[in-house]
């Protein structure tokens, strides 16, 4: 079975994700290499390389999981590990890319994460951008798991998120750009589509968002 993650890095400055990496698990094999066309862009806004892997150009490839992604999951010493589970919905003996999967291996010193590539049949992401968006305060009492959005285009790069409540529509951030524009294909298509709250977190501790809201979105094609 073949799993890919994609290494993301977030530009300091305006605090826009690229997809400059992927790193697959296929038949007990890990390979991680980057990927264009956003490595480009990431490179002229400052981005050098993942800490471990220096050479843009070379296919990197393990047995297990690469030691320098590694140490970006919980450490099973910590005394609140458990804790950590269960913040993100974990079970106790579940294999380390499964973690990295939950975990995103997100660590506070820097801008990386790994996401879960997109596969239009089971589409999923957090919302981006809350922090920059003042209607988020006004109904954050309305946030229900499975409450309807609505995904609406703003350009060739940037899809919005709304929320509707009592005739009023919210604004409540962005889809991930790495993600938008495979999005954006099927809107163009006037596709029927359902989006939905999969998870919320009102007070996150470990996200520099002022809530985390996970989104479940299918399309009827």
């Amino acid at each position: 079975m073949k799993e890919e993650l994609w290494l993301i890095w977030k530009d300091p400055v305006s605090y826009e994700g690229y997809k400059v990496g992927s790193l697959v698990k296929e038949n007990n094999k890990y390979i991680f290499r980057y990927v264009n066309p956003e490595l480009n862009d990431a490179i002229k806004l400052g981005f050098k390389y993942f800490p471990g892997f220096e050479d843009l150009t070379k296919t990197y490839e393990s047995e297990i999981l690469f030691p320098n992604i590694y140490t970006r999951l919980p450490n099973k010493k910590r005394p609140d590990y458990l804790e950590l589970l269960n913040y993100y919905n974990l079970e106790k003996g579940l294999n380390d890319f499964d973690i990295l999967k939950a975990t995103r291996g997100s660590v506070i010193t820097d801008g990386y994460e790994f996401v879960k590539a997109f596969d239009l049949s089971k589409i999923e992401f957090d919302v981006v951008g809350t922090r920059h968006c003042s209607d988020v305060e006004k109904c954050k009492k309305y946030f229900k798991i499975n409450k309807k959005l609505y995904l609406e285009p703003v350009n060739s790069d940037v899809i919005k998120i709304v929320f509707k409540e009592n005739d009023k529509s919210y604004h409540l951030g962005y889809v991930p750009r790495y993600y938008s524009k495979e999005l954006l294909k099927e809107l163009e298509k006037n596709t029927q589509y359902s989006a939905m709250i999969e998870s919320l977190n009102l007070k996150p501790v470990l996200s520099d968002e002022s809530v985390i809201l996970s989104v479940k979105l299918i399309f009827n094609n």
